[in-house]
């Protein structure tokens, strides 16, 4: 980016911040997630639909306490997370700036591959902490192609592996599979298994959620408070932070998840298969 380019989208205009509210709604009083936690989920989703390029700056913090009704507390670590997601930089004097993407590295596995048969039969579901019916609103909507008004569920749950080990935040489709739909209609909530397998099989197994492709995107992160508080771990652990596009057969979004996992439990792995080199070439360097 030019200097004459990022001075152009760094200037934050009033109807970008009119629209961000407009997309986000408003933060939840109510639920045990906390607001500050809500709040970074939301910028978040609304830096990665692309409503902020880098460079540009994001609503102030008075913009926030005035457009949400939250303290400039919970603005702060909100911030300090995107912080240190590498998401955003907070200047003095400026304000909080979108940051450059991160380059992406891609890598296709077969779940078999991903999970490995072992770790898959050990991982449980040990907590859930929040299951509610919500409004899609634009940028789930957007990923999940549903209308904004469209209502998913929102499941928070701890998976663990003898101990907690992960922390996960989904929202699903109501209409994924027969078995969801019933659910929603009938006003049921969506029951799991406390002890049984981590969520996505549970969705799979007992509500029909036909899995067929994940596209996974893993970065570096530090936990927050609201992490190592659910977690039992340390201020500030080093987390792997992975982002999950759940889809079936023909490409329909069913579910997006976003997990903070220990990187003292986990480490990931990639298969790269390169292509031969051609006959010729390969004889020539052999001589």
């Amino acid at each position: 980016m030019t200097a004459s380019t990022a001075s152009a989208g760094g200037r934050r205009r009033p109807e970008q911040v009119r629209a961000f509210f407009d997309r986000v709604g408003q933060l939840d009083r109510e639920g045990p997630v906390p607001l500050y936690y809500q709040l970074q989920e939301l910028l978040k989703e609304d830096i990665d639909a692309g409503h902020w390029q880098a460079g540009q700056i994001l609503p102030s913090e008075s913009d926030l306490e005035a457009g949400l009704g939250v303290s400039r507390t919970v603005i702060r670590k909100a911030l300090d997370v995107l912080q240190s997601d590498g998401q955003v930089i907070r200047q003095k004097g400026r304000g909080t700036v979108v940051a450059q993407p991160k380059l992406r590295y891609g890598a296709v596995a077969t779940a078999q591959e991903w999970l490995h048969e072992d770790m898959a039969e050990r991982a449980q579901l040990a907590e859930i902490i929040d299951v509610r019916l919500v409004n899609a609103g634009g940028n789930m909507g957007k990923l999940l192609q549903v209308p904004a008004a469209s209502q998913l569920f929102e499941v928070t749950v701890v998976t663990s592996v003898g101990e907690p080990v992960s922390l996960t935040q989904a929202y699903v489709r109501c209409d994924a599979s027969p078995e969801l739909a019933a659910a929603t209609a009938a006003n049921t909530g969506l029951p799991l298994e406390i002890g049984g397998p981590e969520l996505l099989h549970q969705l799979a197994a007992s509500y029909g959620l036909r899995v067929h492709r994940s596209e996974l995107s893993v970065e570096a992160t530090t936990a927050n408070e609201f992490e190592c508080k659910t977690l039992r771990i340390s201020a500030r652990a080093p987390m792997f932070l992975v982002s999950t596009l759940v889809s079936d057969i023909d490409d329909t979004p069913l579910a997006f998840l976003r997990s903070v996992i220990r990187t003292d439990q986990f480490r990931f792995a990639a298969t790269v298969v390169h292509p031969l080199q051609a006959t010729a070439d390969t004889g020539t360097r052999a001589r």
